[in-house]
């Protein structure tokens, strides 16, 4: 696997936002589960450290945005709606 944070300098969100490019590049439907999980942390991790570094407006049309994004494709890669996750 790729590093992703190699390409932090050019990110707005370097954050999470690597993670979120490493996942919408994954074509392999065996590293895709791995590519949301880690997307999925790294955007837990960034809500986590709002309070000291609070996103801006455009960060959390970003990230809701990612969030949105990540439930339509893991319900897609499991074949089945995902109504139960987060």
């Amino acid at each position: 696997m790729e590093d992703v944070r190699k390409e932090s300098s050019v990110l707005q969100f370097p954050d999470w936002q690597g993670e979120f490019e490493a996942a919408m590049r994954e074509n392999d439907q065996r590293q895709r589960p791995e590519r949301f999980q880690a997307l999925k942390a790294a955007i837990l991790l960034r809500l986590k450290a709002k309070t000291s570094r609070p996103p801006g407006a455009v960060e959390w049309i970003a990230l809701n945005d990612a969030i949105n994004l990540l439930k339509v494709l893991r319900s897609e890669s499991s074949g089945f709606p995902d109504r139960h996750r987060g």
